[in-house]
């Protein structure tokens, strides 16, 4: 039976963001990476307000007919969520899930709530100004002030083009109806967590409140921000391939 590896980016990215992971892995794997709605080139249409099982409906038929235990599910940011989600829907599916700084920020209303106005500040921020200030403001707020506006002109296009997306992808991350005893109690296969030595304190409580409570979980911090898996892509996927390949050898005893 042949292993399948979906892999999920960050908002305002696309699938090519894990191209050099999807390298790696294609002569001994299944290997998809979608692009997630509006970005890419995908142009479906979503609802508003989105959820993130709306983000999820056009990923199950990815899946469709494989048996239990017979995806790795990877995901970063928005996409890190999205595999929440996912893991938590259909458990039985996964054989693991290896997680980029998830930005569940649904986890803080009632945990953090000035990381969660935090976060609801810069998605209202965005939406009161034109699409490359907001894109600017989005960008900044994870890599910091000015990264923006020292990128090429192309990509600020590219970026500006897509951050309508983004107001999308907050409400379905703020509006997804699960706790962190959800997702403890629905996932138990095997969950690589890293997050960012250099990331936003909203991403870094996250990944470590996540880490506290899923049972079978691996905690790493990589000298990286919260974009690594598109700025130090080599590192990343580096700490992504021991993992996967730790797997396929044998379960760690932890587990």
């Amino acid at each position: 039976m042949q292993t399948t590896v979906l892999m999920l980016h960050s908002s305002l990215s696309s699938g090519r963001q894990w191209q050099g992971l999807k390298l790696a892995l294609k002569a001994d794997y299944q290997v998809l990476n979608p692009d997630l709605l509006g970005y890419g080139s995908n142009t479906a249409s979503y609802p508003r307000p989105m959820q993130l099982a709306d983000e999820a409906s056009q990923l199950w038929p990815l899946l469709e007919g494989h048996p239990a235990a017979s995806v790795i599910l990877i995901g970063h940011s928005f996409g890190g969520a999205v595999a929440l989600h996912m893991a938590r829907t259909r458990p039985e599916l996964f054989k693991a899930v290896l997680l980029f700084e998830p930005v569940a920020f649904h986890l803080f209303k009632t945990t953090e709530p000035a990381l969660y106005q935090q976060v609801q500040q810069l998605s209202q921020q965005m939406l009161n100004v034109s699409s490359k200030d907001a894109a600017a403001l989005f960008i900044d707020y994870w890599q910091g002030e000015g990264y923006f506006h020292h990128l090429p002109d192309v990509m600020q296009q590219k970026l500006t083009t897509q951050v309508g997306k983004v107001a999308a992808d907050f409400e379905a991350l703020s509006g997804e109806p699960a706790t962190f005893t959800d997702y403890a109690t629905a996932i138990h296969c095997p969950v690589l967590l890293l997050s960012g030595e250099q990331s936003q304190l909203s991403a870094q409580r996250l990944a470590t409140m996540l880490a506290g409570v899923l049972p079978c979980v691996e905690f790493q911090t990589v000298k990286t921000g919260h974009m690594g898996p598109v700025t130090d892509a080599e590192l990343v996927n580096a700490v992504l391939l021991e993992f996967i390949q730790r797997l396929m050898v044998t379960k760690p005893s932890h587990y």
